[in-house]
C-alpha cells in the first residue's frame, strides 16, 4: 500500500526543492532507517540501553538493561514493581543518541501501550546538540487514561519553556497495536494516529537533528504514583520503528553508518544536489582500525570520495587491534575545580562506572585533573558526557601537573561519546580544560578514561 505523505529537507537546496513542488502532492518516500526487531537481542549499532536513575520529573523508575529485550519480533521495554538503586520501580528506555539523528522526516512506530495509574509510555525526541528545550513528542499516554494520547512541542529558552500540544481521545491504546506517526518539515510539524491527522503546529519548529527516544516511566509529577489498582509487570510493544525522507528529483540521500568507529561527511547536508561530490572520513574507536568500505562504496581509500548521483549507503569497516592500547586511568587520582554537589564527586571519572559522574558549578571556566601515578605513551581519551558538555574545551598534559601543553582542542564539541586518538605524548598528568559549556549546566562527565602504554625501555 502506498504511503501519501510530504516533508521536505535542507535549508537551501531542500528549501528551493520545497518551494518548486506543489504543497499537497503526494511524493514518493526513501526509508533512511528502521528496525523491525527480527533478530535475538536488540541492535546495539542502532540503539543505547539506558542504565541509570535519571533525576527528572520526580520519576521513580530505575531504567534497567534487564527491562528492555526482544521477543516474537518486537522489541518489549517492561516496568516491575522491583526496588533498585533507591528507586521503588524497574523500566526501560532505549534511544538513538550518538547512533542516529535526522533533521526533518517522517517517523513512525507500530507499538501496543502499557496501562494503569502511573504508568507513563512515550515516544519522543531531543537534539543531537544536548540542548533542551526544544523536544517533541510523538506521543505519550498516561496509564490511568488509556484512550488519550498527548503530542506536544517544546520550545523556548531555559527557564523560559514554552509548548504547545494537543490531546486526542481515541479506543484504548493498551489493548490492541496501532500506528504513531510525525511529519517534521520546516514550517510544520504533523501527528498522525492509525492515518489520521490529530494535531499539527506551524510555529516554533526546530530546525537541528533529532534522536530517537522510547520509554516507560513509572510515577512522576504528572502521572502520579501508581496506587493498588495498578498491575504489574506492564509491558510496552513495539513492532517497529521507522524513518523516512521526501524524495526530490535529482536530488539524493546518504546514509553512512559505522560500528566500532564513526564517519564524518564533508560536506554535510541533508540532501545532496546531483553531481555533488562528499568526502567521507573514517575514524575507528579507540583500540580499532579502519579495514575498508562496504555498500555502495568499496575500497580501503580513507578519506573517500563519493559521487552522488544515486542514494547511496555507505558503511565503515573496522577491526580490533592486535595490541590495543590499554586503559591506564583506571582509579586514577583526580582534582576537579568544583562541585555542582559533595555526591558528585570527580573520584567518579575514573571509578568505572557509567552511573557515577562529576559535575561542577554552573561557571565558565572549569576543570578536571586526572593523576596516573607515573608517566605514560597517551595513545588516546575518551570522554563519557552527561547531558551538559562542553562546547569549548582543551585536552591538556603535563610532566608535574604544574606546566601544562594543549594536545588537543575542540571549539565545536558535541557531548555524548568523544574520542580524542592519535596523541602520541609522554605524560603522567591528563587534564580537561573547559572554555565554554554547551548548556546552562556544569561541566558533567561519567568517565574520563585514558589509554596507553608505559615508554619502551622502562
Amino acid at each position: 500500500m502506498r504511503i501519501k505523505l510530504k516533508l521536505t529537507f535542507g535549508f537551501l537546496l531542500a528549501a528551493a526543492l520545497f518551494v518548486a513542488a506543489p504543497c499537497f502532492s503526494e511524493p514518493e518516500w526513501v526509508l533512511l532507517w528502521e528496525d523491525q526487531f527480527n533478530g535475538r537481542e536488540l541492535d546495539e549499532a542502532r540503539w543505547r540501553v539506558e542504565d541509570a536513575a535519571l533525576i527528572k520529573n520526580n520519576e521513580q523508575q530505575y531504567y534497567s538493561p534487564e527491562e528492555v529485550y526482544l521477543e516474537n519480533a518486537m522489541l518489549v521495554i517492561r516496568s516491575q514493581k522491583i526496588a533498585r538503586n533507591g528507586r521503588q520501580y524497574t523500566s526501560g528506555l532505549v534511544e538513538t543518541a550518538g547512533k542516529f539523528s535526522r533533521k526533518y522526516g517522517r517517523f513512525e512506530a507500530r507499538a501496543r501501550l502499557p496501562r494503569g495509574k502511573g504508568i507513563w509510555p512515550a515516544f519522543w525526541m531531543l537534539p543531537e546538540s544536548g540542548d533542551w528545550p526544544p523536544e517533541i513528542d510523538i506521543f505519550e499516554l498516561l496509564g490511568h487514561a488509556p484512550s488519550t494520547i498527548y503530542m506536544t512541542c517544546h520550545w523556548g529558552t531555559w527557564p523560559d519553556k514554552k509548548h504547545k500540544g494537543r490531546m486526542f481521545t481515541g479506543p484504548d491504546f493498551t489493548a490492541g497495536f496501532h500506528d504513531f506517526a510525525l511529519e517534521w518539515e520546516p514550517h510544520e510539524i504533523r501527528w498522525y494516529i492509525d492515518g489520521q491527522m490529530a494535531h499539527r503546529v506551524r510555529e516554533n519548529i526546530p530546525h537541528e537533528p533529532f534522536y530517537l527516544i522510547l520509554n516507560t516511566a513509572v510515577g512522576g509529577n504528572w502521572p502520579g504514583s501508581p496506587s493498588s489498582t495498578t498491575v504489574f509487570p506492564q509491558y510496552f510493544y513495539i513492532d517497529y520503528v521507522r524513518v523516512y525522507a521526501q524524495e526530490f528529483p535529482n536530488a539524493w540521500y546518504l546514509i553512512h553508518s559505522a560500528d566500532n568507529g564513526r564517519i564524518t561527511a564533508s560536506p554535510l547536508l541533508d540532501v545532496y544536489p546531483s553531481g555533488m561530490q562528499v568526502t567521507l572520513t573514517a575514524d575507528p574507536a579507540i583500540g580499532y582500525e579502519f579495514v575498508g568500505w562496504s555498500g555502495d562504496v568499496g575500497g580501503g581509500e580513507n578519506p573517500t570520495v563519493v559521487k552522488m548521483d544515486r542514494h547511496k549507503k555507505v558503511e565503515a569497516i573496522f577491526r580490533g587491534l592486535s595490541n590495543p592500547p590499554a586503559l591506564i586511568s583506571g582509579n586514577a587520582s583526580v582534582t576537579v575545580s568544583s562541585l555542582e554537589s559533595a555526591e558528585l564527586a570527580g573520584a567518579n571519572l575514573t571509578d568505572g562506572n557509567l552511573r557515577t559522574r562529576w559535575s561542577s558549578r554552573f561557571a565558565d571556566p572549569q576543570w578536571a585533573c586526572i593523576d596516573l601515578g607515573q608517566e605514560y605513551l597517551i595513545d588516546a581519551v575518551r570522554l563519557e558526557w552527561e547531558a551538559a558538555y562542553a562546547r569549548n574545551y582543551e585536552l591538556q598534559v603535563s610532566q608535574d601537573g604544574k606546566t601544562w601543553n594543549t594536545v588537543r582542542a575542540n571549539n565545536s564539541g558535541w557531548g555524548q561519546t568523544e574520542e580524542i586518538t592519535g596523541l602520541n605524548t609522554i605524560a603522567r598528568y591528563v587534564q580537561l580544560y573547559g572554555i565554554e559549556r554547551a548548556t546552562e549546566f556544569g561541566y558533567s562527565l561519567w568517565e574520563i578514561e585514558v589509554f596507553g602504554r608505559e615508554p619502551e625501555g622502562r
